[in-house]
């Protein structure tokens, strides 16, 4: 493990440096984070890549899935395996809902300059050209229970969206092609089916595709975009100046809201780092954060 300086800024460090300036330091520049990961991240994580590798390979997006998950479950993983495992049938009937006329890019890397001078970085799921104009195709997953409409509400002042956007709209303008917002792709997760009995052999169909899968276009504001990007320059500078500042051995407040976890039923292993009842270095509670925006 061995510190290092800000080398870039992505959404989601943004996203951890609002929440927790010394859990950012940790996670960001000494690049450790805890080893146990949340299941629905987990199981999102697989099931954005199935969608990369079946707009990569033109396939169905179920078998992609299938191909991507082992016969038996990881030890310790075994709630997520038979979720994901779940998902195959009923992502092999997903259809594109929108006339694409072709897609224009899938999971290609950019980088953007700030004004700290550190690189925002970021990777668009899909980019396709529908209706003539250039879409930013998000792939999303999310709870039974979450609220549709709040959920696209609140995606029209999305950091990630909106800095995307500015990206795209820039990228595909100096090729003559207007942008033109971002279409999520929604997986909710419902059970498609239920348990398998003598009546219903392979497990009575509980949920069917259209309840489980929606496609929305989102419209990005050009003000809004504008604003994220202030933002972005705000951040980016605190950003690189907190660094600095870990980096030369000053204090770094922690939020302590944040000791409990997402929904605070839970010790975060960063909590045990503040009570020195372990160290960053311990392998047991931490793993080295994986680069996912190498260019």
């Amino acid at each position: 493990m061995r510190a290092s300086k800000l080398e870039y800024i992505s959404v989601s460090s943004i996203n951890d440096f609002q929440a927790d300036r010394l859990r950012w330091c940790y996670k960001w520049i000494e690049n450790r984070v805890p080893r146990r990961t949340p299941q629905a991240l987990t199981v999102g994580k697989v099931v954005h890549r199935a969608f990369e590798a079946a707009f990569l390979e033109q396939a169905n997006v179920g078998s992609a899935l299938s191909r991507l998950l082992p016969d038996a479950p990881p030890l310790g993983e075994e709630s997520e395996w038979q979720e994901l495992r779940g998902y195959v049938e009923p992502l092999s009937h997903w259809r594109d809902q929108f006339p694409v006329e072709d897609t224009l890019e899938v999971e290609e890397p950019f980088e953007l300059s700030t004004t700290a001078g550190v690189p925002f970085r970021g990777r668009p799921d899909r980019v396709a050209r529908i209706f003539g104009k250039a879409f930013h195709v998000q792939n999303k997953t999310c709870g039974a229970s979450i609220k549709l409409g709040t959920y696209i509400t609140l995606a029209r002042r999305n950091m990630h969206e909106l800095l995307y956007g500015w990206y795209l709209r820039e990228k595909y303008a100096r090729q003559g092609i207007e942008y033109g917002g971002t279409i999520y792709n929604i997986i909710r997760k419902l059970k498609y089916r239920g348990v398998p009995t003598k009546k219903e052999p392979e497990g009575k169909i509980l949920h069917k595709p259209e309840e489980i899968f929606l496609q929305t276009v989102i419209g990005m504001d050009d003000a809004q975009i504008e604003s994220a990007r202030d933002d972005l320059s705000t951040l980016s500078v605190e950003m690189d100046r907190t660094a600095d500042a870990y980096l030369s051995g000053r204090l770094i407040p922690s939020t302590r809201r944040e000791d409990g976890g997402a929904y605070g039923s839970s010790v975060d292993p960063y909590t045990l780092v503040f009570l020195n009842e372990i160290g960053l270095e311990d392998d047991a509670y931490f793993q080295d954060r994986e680069e996912t925006y190498e260019q």
